[in-house]
C-alpha cells in the first residue's frame, strides 16, 4: 500500500486521500459553488486549495468524470455535468433515445420552467439570464458559432435554475448532453432558422416582465422551431 504525507505529518493511505478528495469535490458541486455547466478551477489552483498533490487530484477528478458529474474538454478545461450520480443513469439512457422524443420531452420541461421562472425569478436570476443572452447575441454578430451554441445551452439551463424547482433542475440536468447535441445539429441542418429564431429574446422578455403565460408561449414556439429545424431535409436519408 502506498502512503503520502499531509500537512500534519500523519501518514494517510493513498486510497483514503483520493476518496477524501472525491468527497470534497462532490461537496463543491452539490453545494452549488460550482454550478451545473460551470468550469471548475484549473489543476494547480485546485490542488493548492485542497492541499493535495496533482496526481491525487487527477485521480479524484477522473473518478467523477467516470460517474458523469464532471466532463473534461480537451483544451478547454473540466466542467460540471451533473450534481448527482442519478444524472449519469438518465444521461446514458437518453443517449440512446431518438432525438425527436428527447426534444418532445425537453419541450415539456422547458415550457414549464419558463412559466415558473417568470413567477419566481430573482433579480440575480434575471441578471444572469441577461448576461448569457447578451453573450449569445455577441457571438451571433461575430460569427462565433461554437460560442453561440454554448451560450444557448447555458441560457436554457439558467431558465430552468430560475424556476426554483430542484426536481425540474435534476431532470433537465440529465438531458444536457441531448440539449447540446440538438443545438449543434439545428445549426448544421437549418442555420437560418436556428440563428434567426427570436425565441430567447421573447423568453427573456416574458421572464423579465413576470408574465408566465407569455413565457410558456415563447418557450413552446421556440422548441417547435427546433423540432422543425431537426426534421430531415429532402436531400437527407430518413
Amino acid at each position: 500500500m502506498f502512503f503520502v504525507e499531509v500537512s500534519d505529518m500523519r501518514a494517510v493511505p493513498r486510497a483514503a486521500l483520493i476518496e477524501g478528495t472525491i468527497e470534497r469535490l462532490k461537496t463543491e458541486i452539490v453545494s452549488g459553488r460550482w454550478p451545473l455547466g460551470s468550469k471548475i478551477p484549473v489543476e494547480d489552483e485546485l490542488a493548492e486549495e485542497l492541499q493535495v498533490g496533482r496526481s491525487t487530484l487527477r485521480q479524484a477528478v477522473q473518478a467523477l468524470v467516470h460517474v458523469g458529474l464532471l466532463e473534461t474538454a480537451q483544451g478547454r478545461g473540466t466542467f460540471v455535468r451533473g450534481t448527482h450520480e442519478v444524472d449519469t443513469v438518465l444521461h446514458r439512457y437518453l443517449a440512446d433515445a431518438e432525438l425527436r422524443y428527447v426534444l418532445e420531452t425537453r419541450r415539456g420541461l422547458e415550457v414549464e420552467a419558463a412559466g415558473l421562472a417568470a413567477e419566481r425569478r430573482s433579480q440575480a436570476d434575471l441578471d444572469h439570464l441577461t448576461a448569457v443572452y447578451e453573450r449569445q447575441m455577441a457571438a451571433h454578430r461575430e460569427g462565433r458559432g461554437g460560442e453561440f451554441n454554448r451560450a444557448a445551452v447555458e441560457f436554457h439551463t439558467a431558465v430552468v435554475e430560475a424556476a426554483d424547482n430542484p426536481v425540474l433542475s435534476r431532470l433537465y440536468a440529465s438531458m444536457l448532453g441531448s440539449v447540446r447535441d440538438s443545438v449543434h445539429l439545428g445549426g448544421v441542418r437549418r442555420p437560418q432558422e436556428h440563428h434567426g429564431d427570436p425565441g430567447h429574446t421573447l423568453i427573456l422578455k416574458a421572464i423579465s416582465d413576470s408574465d408566465p403565460q407569455a413565457a410558456r408561449e415563447a418557450a413552446t414556439e421556440h422548441v417547435a422551431t427546433f423540432l422543425t429545424a431537426l426534421a430531415p431535409t429532402d436531400k437527407e436519408p430518413r
